[in-house]
């Protein structure tokens, strides 16, 4: 892995792990910064990264002349199918919607890529292809964990100190469709929003 990934990374659950146990102000606009540059990196340069091609080689032909078309191929794919399981792990981690089913259908790519380069390496023994299971393992390890994380158990975490907010966000889940819920949980995330002011 690069540097800026293991650096993204490192970051990313930093800021997470750290969310759940106490919140602090910005986080979820740090978090969300974080994921989407990641994500943007995959999705535009994943070509590059995967191929540890360093970014002012980019664009430099002899640098892909050992590479094959398909692989390159291979790459861009990959690199799409990353971004979209960090996409939806943050829509996942923040509550937002569609963050479970997107992240499960992303997930489904990245295992059936693992399948894919798991089977070249045997062929291969490819230190390449080692590398790029390493990779696929870990980002496909959290993205799966914080999957079969709870919105609920999220919600809890993350608010533990509103208990009048988290009531009213899991009545809101039960029966989304209640308007006389969701005015009760805007207020109480209104006076959650004003006591975190005061706090500061």
């Amino acid at each position: 892995m690069t540097w800026i990934e293991k650096l993204l990374g490192a970051l990313i659950i930093i800021v997470m792990v750290t969310r759940l146990i106490f919140p602090f102000a910005y986080s979820s606009i740090v978090i969300t910064l974080l994921m989407l540059i990641l994500s943007m990196l995959y999705f535009w340069f994943g070509f590059a990264i995967l191929n540890n091609i360093r970014f002012r080689h980019i664009f430099k032909n002899k640098f892909y002349k050992d590479i094959s078309v398909l692989r390159i191929l291979g790459t861009i794919v990959t690199g799409f199918v990353l971004s979209l399981v960090i996409i939806y792990a943050l829509f996942k981690f923040q509550r937002w919607p569609y963050g479970n089913i997107g992240l499960r259908i992303s997930l489904c790519g990245l295992l059936i890529i693992a399948i894919v380069v798991f089977m070249k390496y045997l062929s291969s023994k490819h230190q390449f292809y080692s590398n790029f299971l390493i990779r696929l393992f870990l980002i496909g390890i959290l993205a799966t964990s914080l999957y079969f994380v709870s919105s609920e158990t999220l919600l809890e975490l993350q608010h533990r100190d509103y208990p009048e907010y988290v009531e009213a966000e899991k009545n809101l889940m039960k029966d989304p469709q209640n308007r006389e819920l969701l005015q009760k949980a805007n207020e109480e995330r209104q006076k959650m929003d004003l006591n975190s002011s005061h706090k500061n």
